[in-house]
C-alpha cells in the first residue's frame, strides 16, 4: 500500500500560488510521493499535474462532488486520465438534496451506482467517503447500510477518524467491507472536554494496529492521510503521520 496526502488538509497554506508551491515542497520533504486532490486551485488538470511533477508528486485520486460524477462525468474522466489516476471519490452526501432519510440515501446510491458503472468502463473506481451522520440509525439500519446496500459497484473510502468519532469501530467496518476497499482515509481523533479534535496519526483514540491489520487483508492500494486541523506545527504532524503509518505497515 502507498501513502498519500489529501490536499484538503493543507487548505490554509495553499491560498496563493507561492503558498501552494511551498506546501508541495514541504509535503515531498515529509516523505509523501502521492496526493489526493480536492480541487485544482484554479488550474486545469494538466497544469496541476505539471506542478505536482515538479515536486515528485502524483495525484492518484480525486475528491469530487456528486454533480461531477453525474452531470460532469465525461470531463471528470478526461481529468483523471490526465493525472494517471484510477480512483475517484465523492466525499459525503449533500443533505440539502437527500435529507438523510432511507429514501434519500437510496436515491443518492442509485445515482452513484450509475456513475460507478460508467467510470468502470474507463478503468476508474468510484468510492464514497463518509463523515459521521451516515452512522446514525434509522430503524434497524444506518445510512451506511442504505448506501452500500444500493450501490454494489461503489467502494468504501472509510474515513477512520470520522468513524471513530461516531463511536464506531473502524476495524469492524473494514472487516465487513473487506472486498470493497481500494482507498482509505487515515485520520486520528481525541475528545477534549467533549469536543472532537484531530491529532497526528497514532496520537489519538484509533486502534491503528487493528485498523491496519484489517486493511492488509483487503485490496486497498492507497492510504490517504487527512487532517481536519493541526494542533501543532502542520509539517511536523504530516511527517509524524507518515512515519507512524510506515511503522504500522511494517509490523
Amino acid at each position: 500500500m502507498k501513502i498519500a496526502m489529501q490536499l484538503y488538509s493543507l487548505r490554509e497554506y495553499t491560498k496563493s500560488p507561492e503558498g501552494l508551491r511551498d506546501s508541495l515542497d514541504r509535503l515531498a520533504k515529509c516523505g509523501y510521493k502521492y496526493v489526493e486532490t480536492a480541487g485544482y486551485y484554479g488550474m486545469t488538470a494538466a497544469e496541476l499535474k505539471s506542478l505536482l511533477d515538479q515536486y515528485g508528486l502524483q495525484a492518484i485520486s480525486a475528491h469530487v462532488d456528486i454533480e461531477r460524477v453525474t452531470r460532469g462525468i465525461d470531463e471528470l474522466i478526461a481529468d483523471l486520465k490526465t493525472f494517471g489516476a484510477d480512483e475517484v471519490c465523492v466525499p459525503g452526501i449533500p443533505g440539502h438534496l437527500f435529507h438523510f432519510t432511507p429514501a434519500g440515501y437510496t436515491c443518492f446510491a442509485e445515482d452513484m451506482e450509475t456513475a460507478a458503472q460508467k467510470l468502470a468502463e474507463n478503468g476508474i473506481q468510484l468510492s464514497y467517503h463518509n463523515h459521521g451522520h451516515e452512522f446514525k440509525r434509522m430503524g434497524i439500519a444506518t445510512g451506511m447500510h442504505y448506501l452500500f446496500g444500493n450501490m454494489p459497484s461503489v467502494n468504501m473510502q472509510l474515513d477512520v477518524g470520522h468513524c471513530r468519532a461516531a463511536l464506531e469501530r473502524p476495524e469492524e467496518w473494514l472487516r465487513f467491507y473487506n472486498d470493497r476497499i481500494s482507498t482509505v482515509h487515515y485520520k486520528d481523533v481525541v475528545f477534549i472536554d467533549g469536543v472532537r479534535r484531530d491529532v497526528a496519526i497514532g496520537e489519538g483514540l484509533v486502534d491503528w494496529k487493528a485498523v491496519t491489520g484489517e486493511l492488509k487483508k483487503s485490496g486497498c492500494k492507497y492510504i490517504v492521510v487527512e487532517h481536519e486541523e493541526f494542533n501543532r506545527d502542520a509539517w511536523d504532524i504530516c511527517a509524524t503521520s507518515y512515519r507512524n503509518i510506515e511503522s504500522y505497515l511494517a509490523d
